[in-house]
C-alpha cells in the first residue's frame, strides 16, 4: 500500500477511521471543463476573437474529435456564433456537429452571453436568451437544459423563473453574498429547489446549485502553453514525475473541500476559467496524467475522477431521488465577496449606457411590432429580408450589452465606446426601417404622391404606440417657432401647448395630449400660424404662463411659517417652498391626504486614500460617510399651461455657480376624465440632469416624506416582481449592504399610502432613514487600487447624465393596481417619428386606421415579433431535415409570428387585476390578419411546451413537484388561452396568406 502520509490529517482519518464514519464509500468527482469569455470587461470583441477565442475553439474541437473520454462545455454563444459564421471551416462545423450529437461537447445556459441578473430587465434578458437558443436549435437541433450563471455579481429569484420556462432541469449559481455562503456550506444547503415567484411556486421551480467558495476557477490546474501576455491566466507548472504527488495532494484537498459543503457523495469541480483552452492538448494532456494517477488510487482514498459534462452531473444528482429544501421567491442580491467589498456601486456605473440600452431595447421592441403588423398587412416596396437584418443588428446589440461586464458599467471606456456603437448603429438601422415603413404605409394609404403635405416650415410627425393597450398621454415635439398650428390625419385641429424648451434656449417644446389605440399610429401636421391665419378662428398651440423664482439658498434651520405655492391637476397638488423652491408636500385627492414629500441632491465622498482596497470602484460601493447635501442654491421656474404644468428646478453646487450641477423637470399633466386619463393623472413625471460630478463623487436623489416606513424598502427583480428589503445593521459598510437594484420600480409604505418611483433604466436604491428612499444616479470615481490603473478600470466619468422617474402617490390599492401598468408604460412611450419629406406625403382624407390590438388591462404583450428562423417546428423533422442539409434552404416564414404574453400582476396583490384572464387570440389578433393556428411554446420558442417535461424534484414535504405546467390549446377554431398571475406563456401564431 502506498503511503498516505502526505495527504492531510482529516483526510487520514476518513481512509483510516472506523468504517461507520458518514463518508461514503466513494467520492465521485465530476471534472467539467469550460471556459469563459466576458463579453464586456476588458477586451473588445475584435481583441478577443484574435487573441484567443478562435484558437479555443478550434483546439477544443481537435481535442475532443481524437480523445473520445474528454468533454467539454460551451456557455456563450456570441462568440461561439462569430467563430462559427467567420472562422469555422467546413471540417470543424462538422466535427462539432458529431460531438454534439455524441454528447461530448454541450451547450450550457445557451444565450447571446452570460446576463447580468440585478440591473437587466426581464425582456431584455428573454431576448438575449432567445436569440441565442433560437440559433443552437436552428444549427444543432438542440435545447440547453442546464444553466451556468456562475459570473453574475449576485442572483436575482426571477432568474429560476425564466430558465424554468425555457425548459431548463438544473441552475449553477456562484457569487452570493460571502456570509451566507459560508452558512449554507456549514448545513450543506448548497443545492435547494428554487421557487423564484410567490404566484406561480412549483409551477416553475427549478433544482439550484450553488458553486461553493472555491467557485467556476479551479486555480493550480491551468496548464496553457507560454504564448502569454496579460489577457491569459499564468500558467502552472505541467505535471511531471517530481510534482505529481504535489498535483495529487493539492486536487484531493480541492475535491474533499467541495465534498463536505454537499449532501451527496457527487461532486462538481469546474474546471477551467476566463480564456482558458486556447491550447486544449496541453490542458487536457496534463490533467489525464494527473486522473490517470489519482484513479489508480481510488482502492486507497475512495475518490474517482471522470470528464463531464454538467449534465451528466446533474443527472447522477436526479437519480438519487433525494429530497431537497424549498427556497422561496427571495433573491441572493445583493453581493458582497466579503465585509468590506458590496457590490452595489454597479447598479449605477455608468448611468449613460445604462439608459441607451434601455432605450435602445424599447426602440427594438416598437420596431418588432411594427415590422410585424407591416407584413401581415398589404404593402409595396419593403425589402422583408433587408428589414429583418436591421432588426437583427440592434437584438445583436441590445443582447451583447446585458453581459454582466457590459450593463453593469464595469468595464474599461473602449468598451463601453463599442457597445455604445453598437447600440447606436442599431438604434439608426431601426429608426430607418420604421420610417421606411412610414413611407411605404402612407403610399399604400394615399395610393399616389398627394401634392401638397406640410407647408413650407412645418413637417410631420408619426407617433406610434407599440404597447397593444390605448395610451393617453403627452408626447413632446420640437419645434423652431413658438405660434404652431397642430392637425391631425383627418385635418382636425389637435390640443396642444408650447414652451421654452428645456434643452435647446431657441427652440421650443410642443406638448400634445395624444389617445392611440394598441398598436397604432397617430399623424400630426405641424405648421408655422401664417399671418392671415391670425387674423382668422383658426386656433393654434396655447402658449403657457412662466413664474420665476430667485435662486435661493440652502438653509439650516426650519422656518415655522412657510411661503407656499401650488401646482396641481386632477389628482394631485404639489406644495413648493417660495424660500427654499424645494417641493414641500404633496396632496393625494383620492385619499384627502396631505404628505410632506421633499426632494433634494445628495453626495457620497468616496476617497480612503490612495491604494486602500476599502475605496469604492466601478464595482464595488465603500462610502466613507453618509451622505452630505451637494448644493448650495436652486432657482425654481413653473410653467403653466393648458395640458400640463412644468416645475423646473435648478440646483448649484456653489451660490455662485453660473451652471446648475443637477436639474429636475417635473410635469404634471391635465388628461381627460375617466379610464383613458387615469394613468396619466396620477403620475408626477420627473426629468433629471445631473453632472459632471467632481472626482470620488456618488450622486444620488434623496425623496424624504413623513410616512411611517420603518427603513422597509420594496425593490423590484428585473422588473418581474418586487423584493421586500427591510433594513439590515451591520458592523461595518451597513450603508452599501442596504443598497438594492432597482430595474423598473421600488417603493416605500406606511398602513395608509405608498410612495412609488418607476424608473426607464435600472438604479441604485436604499432607504437609510424611515420615510426615506434614495436613487443613484451617477458616480465619478478615481482610485489607485491594484489592478484598475493598469486595465483602464476607473470610473472617471465626467458624463451629464439623463435619467426619467416617475413618481405616484396615493393609497395601496391604488398603486397596486396603477404601478404595474404605469411601469410598462414608462418602458415603452409612444415612439416619435419624422419622416423624410423628400417625398411629400400627404395623409387621405378618407383615412382610417388599422384595427387597434386590444388586451384586458392585466395583460402585456411582451413581444409581437417575427424572429426569422428556418426550423421546422416539427422537432423530428428539424433534425431529418439538419441531418440532410437542408435545414440552411428553407426560406423565412413571414407569417409566423412569435407572440409573448405576461400577466403582470401577483396572485391576491389587487382584488380585479391578480384575476386569472382569459383572451380569445383570434380575436384580439384580428386586427394583424386572419389567425390560421396557434402553438404554445417554451419560452425561447425552441420547444413545443406538448413535448416538454422537465425533471422533477422531490422536496422535504413529502411530495414530487416539478416540470412545466402547460396548458393544452383547445381545438383550432376559438383558442381561448387563460393567463394566470405573473405568468408568461409564449406562442407561434400562423396568419392566413393574403
Amino acid at each position: 500500500m502506498e503511503s498516505l502520509s502526505w495527504l492531510p490529517l482529516f483526510m487520514q482519518l476518513v481512509l483510516l477511521g472506523p468504517q461507520e464514519a458518514l463518508v461514503p464509500s466513494q467520492i465521485r468527482v465530476f471534472v467539467v471543463p469550460h471556459h469563459h469569455v466576458d463579453m464586456g470587461w476588458l477586451h473588445t470583441i475584435q481583441e478577443s476573437m484574435q487573441a484567443y477565442v478562435t484558437d479555443i475553439y478550434a483546439s477544443v474541437v481537435e481535442d475532443l474529435t481524437h480523445n473520445e473520454q474528454h468533454r467539454f462545455v460551451i456557455v456563450d454563444q456570441e462568440f461561439f456564433r462569430l467563430w462559427w459564421d467567420g472562422v469555422a471551416s467546413a471540417k470543424q462545423k462538422l466535427q462539432v456537429h458529431e460531438l454534439v450529437a455524441q454528447r461530448r461537447l454541450e451547450f450550457v445556459l445557451g444565450g447571446q452571453v452570460m446576463h447580468d441578473e440585478a440591473v437587466t430587465h426581464i425582456d431584455d434578458q428573454i431576448l438575449q436568451l432567445t436569440e441565442g437558443h433560437g440559433f443552437l436549435y436552428e444549427t444543432f437541433g438542440i435545447r440547453p437544459q442546464f444553466s451556468w450563471q456562475v459570473d453574475s455579481f449576485g442572483a436575482s429569484a426571477t432568474t429560476p423563473t425564466l430558465f424554468a420556462l425555457a425548459g431548463f432541469n438544473g441552475h449553477v449559481i456562484s457569487r452570493i453574498d460571502y456570509d451566507l455562503k459560508v452558512a449554507m456550506q456549514q448545513k450543506q444547503e448548497m443545492q435547494f429547489v428554487w421557487r423564484g415567484s410567490r404566484s406561480l411556486l412549483a409551477q416553475q421551480e427549478i433544482f439550484t446549485h450553488v458553486l461553493d467558495r472555491n467557485g467556476y476557477c479551479s486555480e493550480g490546474f491551468v496548464f496553457q502553453d507560454q504564448r502569454m501576455d496579460e489577457m491569459f491566466t499564468p500558467s502552472d507548472m505541467t505535471v511531471s514525475k517530481d510534482n505529481l504527488q504535489m498535483y495529487t495532494e493539492k486536487l484531493l484537498n480541492n475535491a474533499w473541500e467541495r465534498f463536505i459543503c454537499f449532501q451527496t457523495e457527487h461532486v462538481l469541480w469546474p474546471w477551467g476559467c476566463d480564456s482558458q483552452f486556447f491550447n486544449a492538448s496541453v490542458q487536457f494532456a496534463n490533467m489525464d496524467h494527473l486522473m490517470n494517477h489519482i484513479n489508480s488510487l481510488t482502492p486507497n482514498t475512495g475518490v474517482f475522477l471522470e470528464y463531464a459534462t454538467l449534465s451528466d452531473y446533474f443527472q447522477a444528482i436526479h437519480s438519487k431521488h433525494m429530497s431537497w429544501k424549498v427556497r422561496n421567491q427571495h433573491d441572493f442580491l445583493p453581493y458582497s465577496s466579503d465585509v468590506l467589498h458590496s457590490w452595489t456601486g454597479f447598479y449605477a456605473s455608468r448611468s449613460g449606457l445604462k439608459g441607451l440600452a434601455r432605450r435602445a431595447s424599447a426602440l427594438l421592441y416598437a420596431g418588432e411590432s411594427m415590422f410585424t403588423r407591416f407584413m401581415l398587412a398589404p404593402h409595396r416596396s419593403l425589402d422583408p429580408a433587408w428589414a429583418l437584418q436591421r432588426l437583427q443588428q440592434l437584438r445583436w446589440a441590445v443582447s451583447e450589452v446585458q453581459d454582466h461586464y457590459a450593463i453593469t458599467g464595469t468595464h474599461t471606456p473602449n468598451m463601453r465606446d463599442m457597445f455604445e456603437e453598437h447600440l447606436s448603429t442599431g438604434m439608426q438601422g431601426v429608426r430607418k426601417l420604421m420610417a421606411s415603413i412610414i413611407q411605404d404605409r402612407s403610399r399604400v394609404l394615399s395610393g399616389k404622391h398627394a401634392p401638397g403635405g406640410p407647408e413650407p416650415g412645418g413637417h410631420l410627425a408619426v407617433v406610434y404606440n407599440p404597447l397593444a393597450w390605448t395610451v393617453t398621454t403627452i408626447v413632446t415635439l420640437t419645434v423652431d417657432f413658438p405660434e404652431v398650428n397642430l392637425t391631425d390625419e383627418t385635418g382636425n385641429p389637435v390640443t396642444a401647448q408650447v414652451q421654452n424648451s428645456k434643452e435647446m434656449p431657441s427652440a421650443y417644446d410642443l406638448l400634445v395630449l395624444t389617445t392611440i389605440p394598441g398598436l397604432s399610429y397617430r399623424y400630426y401636421v405641424i405648421r408655422p400660424m401664417r399671418r392671415a391665419q391670425k387674423d382668422t378662428q383658426e386656433t393654434g398651440a396655447s402658449v403657457g404662463s412662466t413664474n420665476q423664482f430667485d435662486r435661493r439658498p440652502r438653509k439650516n434651520h426650519r422656518q415655522v411659517v412657510r411661503r407656499l405655492v401650488h401646482v396641481e391637476n386632477d389628482c394631485y397638488t404639489v406644495f413648493l417652498d417660495k424660500d427654499t423652491n424645494l417641493m414641500h408636500s404633496i396632496w393625494e385627492r383620492q385619499s384627502n391626504r396631505t404628505i410632506r414629500v421633499t426632494q433634494e441632491f445628495m453626495e457620497y465622498y468616496n476617497h480612503h486614500g490612495w491604494g486602500q482596497e476599502s475605496t469604492s470602484d466601478n464595482s464595488v460601493f465603500t462610502p466613507n460617510g453618509t451622505a452630505k447635501p451637494a448644493w448650495a442654491a436652486v432657482e425654481m421656474g413653473i410653467l403653466e399651461g393648458q395640458l400640463a404644468t412644468e416645475i423646473r428646478q435648478y440646483f448649484y453646487r456653489t451660490a455662485a455657480d453660473r451652471d446648475p450641477t443637477y436639474t429636475i423637470y417635473s410635469r404634471l399633466a391635465r388628461g381627460p376624465p375617466g379610464a383613458d386619463g387615469e394613468l396619466l393623472c396620477h403620475r408626477i413625471e420627473q426629468e433629471y440632469r445631473v453632472g459632471p460630478l467632481e472626482l470620488n463623487r456618488e450622486a444620488i436623489l434623496r425623496t424624504s416624506t413623513d410616512l411611517n416606513t420603518g427603513r422597509v424598502l420594496y425593490s423590484d427583480n428585473n422588473g418581474y416582481q418586487l423584493q421586500r428589503r427591510a433594513y439590515k445593521h451591520y458592523e461595518a459598510n451597513a450603508i452599501a449592504r442596504n443598497y438594492y437594484p432597482m430595474t423598473q420600480s421600488a417603493f416605500i409604505q406606511d398602513r395608509q399610502s405608498r410612495l412609488v418611483l418607476l424608473s426607464e433604466q435600472a438604479h441604485g436604491v436604499s432607504s437609510q432613514g424611515s420615510g426615506q428612499m434614495e436613487v443613484m444616479l451617477h458616480r465619478r470615481l478615481w482610485n489607485n487600487k491594484q489592478g484598475n490603473s493598469s486595465d483602464d478600470l476607473m470610473l472617471n466619468d465626467t458624463s451629464v447624465v439623463q435619467s426619467v422617474l416617475w413618481l405616484l402617490l396615493g393609497t395601496r390599492t391604488l398603486t397596486r393596481d396603477l404601478g404595474p401598468r404605469s411601469g410598462v408604460a414608462l418602458q415603452h412611450r409612444p415612439v416619435v417619428l419624422i419622416p423624410d419629406l423628400s417625398e411629400t406625403i400627404q395623409v387621405p382624407p378618407d383615412f382610417q386606421q388599422q384595427e387597434a390590438v386590444t388586451l384586458p388591462p392585466s395583460l402585456h404583450l411582451q413581444i409581437l415579433s417575427i424572429p426569422g428562423w428556418t426550423y421546422n417546428l416539427n422537432h423530428t423533422k428539424h433534425l431529418q431535415n439538419l441531418q440532410k442539409g437542408e435545414a440552411g434552404q428553407v426560406k423565412v416564414d413571414f407569417r409566423r409570428v412569435l407572440l409573448r404574453l405576461h400577466h403582470l400582476y401577483e396572485k391576491g396583490q389587487h382584488p380585479v387585476r391578480s384575476q386569472p384572464v382569459t383572451v380569445n387570440l383570434q380575436s384580439v389578433l384580428r386586427g394583424l390578419g386572419s389567425v390560421v393556428s396557434v402553438e404554445e411554446r417554451s419560452l425561447t420558442g425552441t420547444w413545443d411546451v406538448s413535448t416538454l417535461h422537465r425533471w422533477s424534484w422531490k422536496i422535504r414535504d413529502g411530495h414530487q413537484h416539478g416540470g412545466l405546467s402547460h396548458h393544452p390549446l383547445p381545438p383550432h377554431g376559438g383558442p381561448n388561452i387563460t393567463i394566470h398571475p405573473k405568468e408568461i406563456r409564449t406562442f407561434f401564431i400562423h396568419f392566413e396568406e393574403q
